[in-house]
């Protein structure tokens, strides 16, 4: 049951990730060089990094385990 709580939560970074690069994508698209739409899409962006980075930290302690 341990095992599938970190899976989970590995693809619930994933979803993070993609679902932060969507928005930041839609605001730079509406956002056609508006300060506050380009801060916000770089914070979404910055999410998406951490969030992926998580997921390959979790994958590789994964990996060690075996």
């Amino acid at each position: 049951m341990g095992g599938i709580k970190k899976l989970r939560k590995k693809e619930n970074l994933l979803v993070l990730g993609m679902f932060c690069l969507i928005i930041a994508f839609v605001l730079d698209m509406a956002g056609n060089g508006a300060l506050l739409a380009n801060f916000l899409s770089l914070i979404f962006v910055g999410i998406a990094i951490f969030s992926n980075a998580g997921y390959l930290v979790l994958t590789s302690f994964d990996k060690n385990k075996k």
